[in-house]
């Protein structure tokens, strides 16, 4: 009995350290259900384009910088990403926790501007390479954040860069939290990140009628005859009453 009571304490205590670390970590499964892309500072464009399907975001363990986003698989043996990000605020909070860029060309990827945890009012803006972010900041006619030159974000070591932004006008300017106020009061982009949202099924379509194989001619020879016969019937009970 004092060995059950032992083991069950003991995954109590585990339960209680996991969902202490999730909540840590801000570790949230996050579907989607078409192509995207996030920055990527170790690949040659700047950026990584991502197929649909469920990944695992969640903050890097750095004691140095709480906004350092970890993308990876769901197994989370494969990071696709280590994204450098800064603070990012949202008046309500609520169940959603990806904020999307608007479509730049019909058919194209979405980037992906924030990321909120569940419950959280305080989030996670994504900075991308220069000339990427003038490019989204062009067709979103919104200002997003950017970095120049060499990053490198690693588990161990973490090297600071300054933070700009980029303009619709193609302007660079100083980083500033308040630049975003305007455009994330009236952001309505956000969507559920933990619920799969399955394309509606088409309506199936109607039986085709069956073809007719049979000619109606001796269908209706038959009623006659029955006619006929039904006739003859009541007239011979007809006359026997009389």
């Amino acid at each position: 009995m004092k060995r059950v009571m032992m083991l069950a304490a003991l995954l109590g205590c585990l339960a209680t350290s996991m969902a202490f670390a999730d909540v840590y970590n801000k570790k949230t499964k996050v579907t989607f259900s078409a192509p995207f892309q996030i920055p990527g500072p170790h690949s040659a464009a700047g950026v990584v384009t991502l197929p649909p399907g469920s990944y695992i975001f969640r903050l890097l363990d750095s004691s140095s910088n709480r906004h350092i986003v970890e993308v990876t698989n769901l197994r989370e043996n494969q990071v696709h990403s280590t994204i450098l990000a800064v603070a990012d605020y949202r008046v309500n909070a609520s169940s959603k926790t990806v904020m999307y860029f608007t479509e730049r060309q019909s058919g194209s990827p979405m980037a992906l501007k924030s990321w909120f945890y569940p419950g959280d009012n305080y989030g996670h803006r994504f900075v991308y390479p220069k000339v990427k972010a003038q490019q989204i900041a062009v067709a979103t006619n919104e200002p997003v954040p950017s970095y120049s030159g060499p990053i490198i974000i690693e588990k161990t070591k973490y090297v600071e860069v300054p933070v700009y932004i980029e303009t619709p006008a193609k302007q660079e300017v100083a980083y500033d939290a308040k630049a975003f106020e305007k455009t994330d009061a009236t952001d309505s982009a956000g969507a559920d990140g933990e619920a799969v949202k399955a394309p509606t099924p088409a309506a199936a379509p109607e039986p085709a009628p069956l073809p007719k194989t049979a000619s109606p001619v001796p269908a209706i020879g038959l009623m006659g005859l029955l006619l006929v016969g039904a006739s003859l019937l009541v007239r011979r009970i007809t006359s026997e009453l009389r």
